[in-house]
C-alpha cells in the first residue's frame, strides 16, 4: 500500500466522523448545556422574571427540610419497587401463556393495545372508571357501600391505583420483548432437560429463566427509568393531590418550577432525580456487562 492510498484511507475515515457531527452538536447543545445550566440554576433563587439571586446550597437545604419532598421520595420508591415487580412478573407470565397458545396473535394484540394510548388518554379513561360513578359504584351494588368513594382522593391508595394504570399501559412492550426472547431460546438445553425428566417448574427456574436474563435486564432497566420519570399519568389523574400526597420527584420538579415559579428549587429537585437515575442505571448496566 503506497503513501497516496494510505492518505486517501485516512481522509475517508475522518470523513466518516463528519456524519456523527450533527448528532454530537445536538447532544452537546441541547443536553449537556441544559444539564450544566440546571446545575448552576440550582444555586440561585429565581422566579423566572426578576433577577437571579445566588443563595448557595440553600435550595438543597430547604428541600431536605420539606416534608413534601420526603413524601415525593416515598411515592417514588413505591413507583420504582412495584413497577419493577409488576412489569417483570405479569408480562413474563403472560408471555409464557401466549407462546403456548394457538391464538397468540389475538392475545398479543389485546395486551399491546393499551401501549398505543397516550398517557393523557389512558389517564382520562381511568379517572372516569375510578370516579364515584364508575367501578366504585359497582361495589356499592353488591353491598360494599364503604367502597363507593373517589379512590383517587385517598392518599397512598391513589398511588397504587396509578401504578397499576401505568403497568396496564406498559405491559404490551414488555410482553413482546419476553415473547421474542422465549421464541429465540436455544432449544438444545431445554430438550436435554426434558429428556432427563425435568419437571416444568425446574425447567423454567433452572433453564428458561436464566436464558432470558438479557431480556429481563432490558425490561428492568426500561421499567426503572420510566418509573422514576413518570409524570403524565399522575398529572392527569391527581395532579399530585390531594394535598400533594401523590407527588413523585418528577412531579415535584414540575410543580416547583412551573406552578410555584421556584425555578431554583425545581432545578435542585431535577439534579437530585438525575443523580438517582444515573446511579441506579449505572449499577444495572454494570451488572449487565459483567454477566456478558
Amino acid at each position: 500500500m503506497n503513501k497516496h492510498t494510505t492518505f486517501l484511507l485516512d481522509i475517508s475515515r475522518k470523513r466518516d466522523y463528519l456524519y456523527l457531527l450533527p448528532a454530537v452538536v445536538l447532544v452537546v447543545g441541547f443536553f449537556v448545556t441544559s444539564i450544566g445550566y440546571t446545575v448552576v440554576l440550582s444555586f440561585f433563587s429565581w422566579d423566572g422574571v426578576s433577577e437571579k439571586v445566588f443563595i448557595g446550597v440553600q435550595n438543597y437545604t430547604d428541600i431536605f427540610n420539606d416534608n413534601n419532598f420526603w413524601i415525593s421520595v416515598a411515592n417514588t420508591v413505591y413507583w420504582v419497587v412495584f413497577s419493577l415487580l409488576l412489569n417483570l412478573v405479569l408480562p413474563l407470565v403472560l408471555a409464557i401463556l401466549i407462546v403456548q397458545s394457538v391464538n397468540s396473535p389475538l392475545f398479543k394484540n389485546i395486551f399491546y393495545f393499551p401501549a398505543t394510548l397516550s398517557g393523557t388518554v389512558g389517564g382520562l379513561i381511568m379517572v372516569a372508571m375510578l370516579s364515584t360513578y364508575g367501578i366504585p359504584q359497582l361495589f356499592g351494588l353488591v353491598g360494599f357501600e364503604k367502597m363507593v368513594r373517589d379512590w383517587l382522593s385517598v392518599p397512598v391508595v391513589n398511588t397504587f391505583v396509578m401504578i397499576f394504570m401505568q403497568t396496564w399501559r406498559g405491559i404490551g412492550v414488555n410482553l413482546l420483548l419476553f415473547i421474542a426472547g422465549l421464541r429465540h431460546l436455544d432449544r438444545a438445553p431445554i430438550e436435554a432437560a426434558q429428556i432427563e425428566g425435568a419437571s416444568r417448574g425446574w425447567l423454567y427456574m433452572k433453564v428458561i429463566f436464566p436464558a432470558l436474563s438479557s431480556t429481563t435486564k432490558v425490561v428492568l432497566l426500561m421499567s426503572l427509568v420510566n418509573s422514576f420519570k413518570v409524570f403524565d399519568i399522575i398529572w392527569i389523574m391527581t395532579k399530585g393531590g390531594p394535598y400533594r400526597s401523590s407527588e413523585t420527584l418528577a412531579l415535584s420538579m414540575y410543580i416547583e418550577s412551573f406552578v410555584r415559579n421556584n425555578y431554583g428549587v425545581g432545578a435542585s429537585v431535577a439534579i437530585l432525580l438525575t443523580c438517582i437515575i444515573l446511579i441506579a442505571a449505572y449499577f444495572n448496566l454494570r451488572n449487565t456487562f459483567k454477566s456478558e
